[in-house]
């Protein structure tokens, strides 16, 4: 038998050459096993976006990923998965194995959600059940309000609030929006009052402000510029650090006195927690590269978006859970309720 075999190699007198030899041959006659994992990634990618198709996110999600699945070496799905403010689709990738091929591209309400309805509802934690990998770009909002307000500048509307009798009315997607949030902290910081009126689309409310109907809004800056150019709406301030090329001589609220008020809404790719740390620091690294190539530059900013800086998955984790202790504060003190 191979085990006296063995044995026998180690009898008083052999020559230790032999020996060696012996447990090479036997080491090279057994058989071994090796859990050998294929490289990553050896199978197509699915990138869930958890909004209808054609929007800001839906864009620079095809974006990005078109550029990085030729050298990903596989091809990069984009799925949509909306419903329930974006939850439905979040959810689905928080319960997803974390091999890597499964992505969530999500905006402002992923930090938002958690402190408007319970786990039992959302079926999933930011912080808890997702990896940040990188934020992908950011879409700046602008504050704006009907022509036919006496007002032209910040300041100006600042005071005309101040000094009437009943509180200005500001129009929003909903409650919890960015576009809530943002008006929100900016009321608090300033302390006049405004009424909120939430909407259920982008679309009636802005036609509302055009109209006339509803006082100002927090809006994107996209949609906003061509009325904007076109005399029908006035700008007051950039919902930004730095002024857009666009509209060059509007101040940010920065330079207004209000750098708190900043709520600007963002895109950022995630990973279900415990994903391997190579595959996170890889896809950070190509979504870094993707955005600084000329050409999805130049897409993005022709649909009114920002490319992100570069920066690693650890600046963007810091930003996410900063956002979500803030507006956990915001929500409480103001006693938001989800629509």
């Amino acid at each position: 038998m191979k085990t006296r075999g063995f044995v026998k190699l180690f009898r008083p007198g052999h020559r230790p050459g032999a020996v060696l030899l012996g447990i090479v041959l036997l080491m090279l006659a057994t058989p071994t096993f090796v859990d050998a994992q294929p490289a990553w990634p050896a199978k197509p990618i699915t990138a869930v976006v958890p909004y209808p198709v054609g929007g800001i996110i839906d864009v620079v999600t095809r974006v990005v990923t078109s550029k990085m699945a030729p050298v990903l070496g596989q091809p990069i799905i984009v799925d949509s998965r909306p419903g329930n403010d974006g939850n439905i689709g979040t959810a689905s990738v928080a319960h997803s194995p974390a091999d890597g091929y499964t992505w969530l591209v999500n905006t402002v309400p992923f930090t938002t959600q958690v402190s408007l309805r319970p786990y039992s509802v959302l079926r999933y934690d930011p912080i808890k059940d997702f990896q940040p990998v990188a934020q992908l770009s950011t879409c700046p909002n602008v504050f704006v309000v009907p022509n036919k307000l006496p007002v032209k500048t910040l300041k100006e509307f600042i005071a005309y609030a101040k000094s009437r009798p009943a509180p200005l009315t500001y129009a929003t997607t909903g409650n919890g929006t960015t576009a809530h949030l943002g008006t929100l902290t900016f009321i608090r910081a300033t302390g006049i009052e405004m009424l909120h009126v939430p909407y259920k689309g982008q679309s009636p409310a802005f036609f509302d402000v055009l109209a006339g109907r509803v006082d100002f809004m927090n809006l994107a800056l996209i949609a906003a510029l061509p009325q904007i150019k076109a005399g029908k709406l006035k700008a007051l301030a950039m919902v930004e650090t730095e002024r857009d090329k666009q509209l060059p001589d509007l101040p940010t609220i920065v330079e207004e006195g209000y750098p708190d008020v900043i709520v600007v809404p963002w895109q950022g790719l995630f990973m279900p927690a415990k994903t391997p740390k190579e595959i996170v620091q890889r896809v950070n690294a190509e979504v870094m590269k993707a955005l600084q190539s000329p050409d999805v530059i130049e897409k993005l900013q022709n649909a009114g978006i920002t490319p992100a800086k570069p920066h690693r998955p650890e600046d963007f984790e810091k930003m996410i859970k900063a956002e979500v202790a803030r507006f956990a504060k915001l929500i409480k003190e103001a006693n938001i309720k989800p629509d």
